[in-house]
């Protein structure tokens, strides 16, 4: 995970598969709701796009690798997917196995690396990373 977020931060990027406007989802192996059994959604990410284009195959394989903006993914996906109920799938091999996270969770922890490194983010609707947090800490 750590080797995630600092590459992504690094970067200012990370990576996914679509098809056409189509997100990648597979189901979690980590994330169920309780009322049902089911299993949670999971929107697979990469740090690397070569990780990503080894997964383009059975269900996945005529997606293409898309880029995301490290600032787009913080202020849309992780919020969005938060709010949908959706999981965070990170850095999965070609086999479909990585870590899965909650990603309010995660959202948590790339914001604390972006302080800690000192990283400068643009954000859309946000003046600062610390308006950010001050916005999440009231969702909470």
């Amino acid at each position: 995970m750590h080797d995630f977020i600092h590459k992504i931060i690094e970067n200012k990027l990370l990576f996914t598969l679509k098809k056409n406007e189509e997100q990648a989802v597979c189901s979690s192996n980590d994330f169920i709701i309780e009322q049902t059994g089911e299993a949670l959604a999971v929107f697979p990410f990469w740090s690397d796009k070569s990780l990503a284009e080894s997964c383009k195959k059975e269900e996945w394989k005529n997606y293409q690798v898309s880029e995301i903006p490290l600032s787009e993914f913080i202020e849309f996906w992780c919020l969005g997917m938060y709010e949908d109920s959706i999981v965070a799938g990170i850095n999965f091999d070609e086999n479909l196995y990585g870590q899965e996270e909650n990603p309010m969770e995660l959202l948590k922890k790339i914001i604390n690396e972006i302080e800690k490194s000192n990283t400068k983010i643009t954000f859309k609707n946000f003046k600062s990373i610390k308006h950010l947090k001050n916005y999440l800490e009231t969702e909470e």
